[in-house]
């Protein structure tokens, strides 16, 4: 029940699609040419703000977004696990988040330890120092995927020996097929005449009427894209394989229009005399890097994070280079509100990340343990089903804390843009939404009587609603 978002050339969207995809600008178009932006991409590992790759950006006030459709964005949300791109001008402060797949579609075959879908390899990480344990939702376990199943898959795309594959960082079920297939990939094979055709790994794509973006690139092999075609281009040529119809192709760059710049992943093509590597298809120089920590020797398969700023020929000229665990007690970070505290205490729930608590040590917690409700600062490792606690601080909320609340719906008053929401046991509050407020399975038309999740900035007693989702 997303809103959608019609291509606007503000200054602030432009800069913030221009890393990973949506509304036109493009990636590598320049944006706006301003250069007093920050950039930061990779793996979402915690909620407080929403942590990426262990640093934090308040995103309070931030849009959050993902391409549905050729130059259409819709509102989104953060998940853990998911590979987003943030755009801030005060350090910490998210302006905008865009979430995005690397793989949108269904399920093809299921292999020892893989799963293919439109042509691209998927292959499940359960080792920390390999980059983010795959997340699931949906699904408790890999062994769950079934074929035919739609997916959104996020991940890194890797090179291994010849050819790449899709490390996945979250895997998400999808209630239906999505309009659009999304496919991200290192072009092969494009066609030096005729009809504009290439290849992404064993899917066969025809580019003939597709917008490439940003507007002025050629195709060439070697370029990373991402590709957008209607699922209803899906076909089986007479030669076999899959083949699709791309829509839209985007070209992956990375702006140089940015003073600050993470970028996260895990080290492929690693060429130790030049002091290159790629991550996810971008070329990083550590020529002049300081590594941390130090001594550390970089290996191919080894996650880190990149920090520096685009040189003229699109390469991240890295001032620091860190390696990363996420499979360490202290990775995953969560601040938020317990619900679905089951009855030994063992598992419950922050932010929509399920918390396995069992063996965590609690800290400054009520004599009588954990309850629904207690605010708490979780830290732990990400598992495949969330976060496995190694301790849990119980706070108390603040004025402006990210909180959430269950309840039922009443008063909904559209023009102003607010409902009462009454928690079982507690008083009424009063919650606001913005047009940038997620709706997940419920409408501001469909609220009353309604019973649904808020999550939200606490003000003045009432909640300004960053999410609100059917409570189910």
């Amino acid at each position: 029940m997303n809103k959608t978002l019609h291509c606007r050339r503000s200054t602030h969207l432009l800069v913030a699609v221009a890393f990973l995809a949506s509304c036109g600008g493009g990636v590598g178009s320049g944006g706006t040419g301003r250069s007093d932006f920050g950039l930061a991409a990779g793996t979402v590992n915690g909620f407080g703000s929403v942590i990426v790759d262990g640093v934090g950006y308040d995103d309070r006030n931030a849009t959050v977004v993902s391409e549905i459709a050729p130059g259409a964005d819709a509102i989104a949300e953060v998940r853990l696990g998911h590979r987003v791109s943030v755009e801030y001008e005060t350090p910490g402060v998210a302006q905008v988040i865009h979430v995005d797949a690397a793989v949108s579609g269904p399920v093809a075959s299921i292999g020892a330890g893989a799963i293919v879908v439109l042509g691209q390899t998927i292959v499940v990480n359960t080792n920390g120092s390999a980059g983010p344990i795959t997340a699931f939702g949906g699904y408790a376990l890999a062994s769950d995927v079934r074929v035919g199943d739609p997916i959104d898959v996020h991940g890194l795309i890797v090179r291994r020996g010849s050819s790449y594959v899709i490390q996945a960082t979250r895997i998400d079920k999808l209630a239906a097929a999505p309009a659009f297939l999304r496919v991200s990939g290192v072009v092969a094979a494009l066609s030096s005449s005729g009809a504009r055709s290439f290849a992404l790994a064993s899917l066969k794509v025809d580019a003939s009427v597709a917008t490439v973006v940003p507007g002025a690139t050629m195709l060439a092999d070697g370029q990373t894209v991402t590709l957008l075609a209607r699922s209803t281009s899906m076909s089986t040529p007479a030669g076999g394989g899959i083949q699709v119809q791309a829509a839209q192709v985007r070209v992956r760059a990375l702006p140089q229009s940015f003073l600050d710049t993470y970028l996260s992943g895990a080290v492929s093509q690693l060429d130790a005399l030049a002091r290159t590597f790629v991550i996810d298809g971008h070329a990083v120089s550590y020529a002049t890097a300081t590594i941390l920590p130090a001594p550390t020797s970089l290996l191919n398969g080894v996650y880190v994070q990149a920090r520096g700023m685009t040189g003229a020929d699109g390469t991240l000229q890295a001032a620091s280079v860190a390696v990363r665990d996420a499979g360490s007690d202290s990775e995953a970070e969560l601040h938020g509100n317990i619900s679905a505290l089951d009855a030994t205490g063992a598992t419950f729930t922050v932010r929509d990340v399920k918390v396995d608590a069992a063996g965590a040590s609690l800290r400054g917690c009520p004599a009588t343990g954990l309850a629904n409700g207690l605010f708490v600062e979780v830290h732990g490792a990400t598992i495949s089903t969330g976060v496995r606690a190694l301790t849990i601080q119980c706070e108390g909320e603040s004025s402006g804390s990210t909180v959430e609340r269950e309840g039922k719906a009443s008063a909904v008053d559209l023009v102003a843009r607010t409902f009462v929401l009454t928690p079982e046991g507690r008083s009424p509050i009063t919650v606001s939404w913005t047009d940038t407020t997620f709706f997940g399975g419920v409408t501001p038309a469909t609220l009353a009587g309604r019973s649904v999740e808020v999550q939200g900035s606490l003000i003045g007693g009432g909640v300004a609603a960053m999410k609100v989702k059917l409570d189910d």
